[in-house]
């Protein structure tokens, strides 16, 4: 609409140009007749004397578009003073506008093709960059969640290494001590019931390992953080 528009002014102010130009040529001719009348090319030019009580003698200039059936037709009057007397000369232009209404057709065609053209690139270029821009997130955000779990199973083995590390060391202890005392031929059922005792807590950690329900760390060494397992059965987060 817009398009349609700055056109249409376009076209009048080309009108009223070349009525100007008419007009300007008209009266460098020093025209000094009351009535005159010609068509060139489909322009008819008049000019006829304006009596004196005319209300027409003070008008300057008026233009408008007169439509008959399919064609328009561009109207200009201007008053203008015939040349060596106190005359005043009504001035008609009429110039059929099928030509200027096709040129413009055509230019309103191509300003229109340019600007949808333009329209559908910007819109290809704004879908490509969401895509490209979504695409990017949800890549960060994989690769956020695959941090966050490698984090986690770290932590998990951390916590794994330093529970079961030490129910382990006593073990493989004890068997040294067992192997030794069998040897002596000593008593060994105490050692074996801490061997027991042992086995039952890597097994008490275990569940706990499977039983996990929240997130929980502690710190354990040289900024390394663990999970805690032990506080599976509380309700806090961290």
């Amino acid at each position: 609409f817009w398009i349609v528009n700055k056109h249409k002014e376009e076209q009048i102010e080309e009108l009223i140009y070349t009525s100007r130009l008419l007009t300007e040529g008209l009266i460098s001719n020093n025209l000094n007749i009351s009535k005159y009348t010609e068509v060139n090319k489909g322009v008819l030019i008049k000019i006829k004397r304006i009596n004196e009580d005319s209300n027409l003698r003070s008008l300057g200039e008026r233009f408008w578009v007169k439509r008959q059936k399919n064609n328009r037709t561009f109207h200009y009057e201007r008053v203008i003073s015939e040349p060596e007397r106190a005359n005043r000369l009504l001035l008609t232009i009429e110039i059929p506008m099928t030509l200027s209404d096709k040129i413009h057709s055509e230019k309103i065609k191509r300003d229109v093709i340019s600007f949808m053209a333009i329209g559908l690139l910007s819109i290809g270029f704004i879908l490509f960059t969401f895509w490209r821009l979504s695409k990017k997130v949800s890549s960060n955000i994989y690769r956020e969640i695959e941090e966050d779990r490698l984090k986690a199973l770290i932590e998990l083995a951390g916590a794994t290494a330093h529970e079961m590390r030490q129910p382990l060391s006593i073990i493989i202890g004890f068997t040294e001590i067992i192997k030794d005392k069998l040897k002596d031929n000593e008593d060994i059922e105490s050692d074996f019931k801490v061997i027991k005792e042992q086995c039952l807590r890597m097994d008490e950690i275990i569940k706990k390992m499977l039983n996990i329900t929240h997130y929980k760390t502690l710190r354990y060494t040289d900024g390394v953080r663990i999970l805690d397992i032990h506080s599976q059965g509380q309700k806090c987060m961290n």
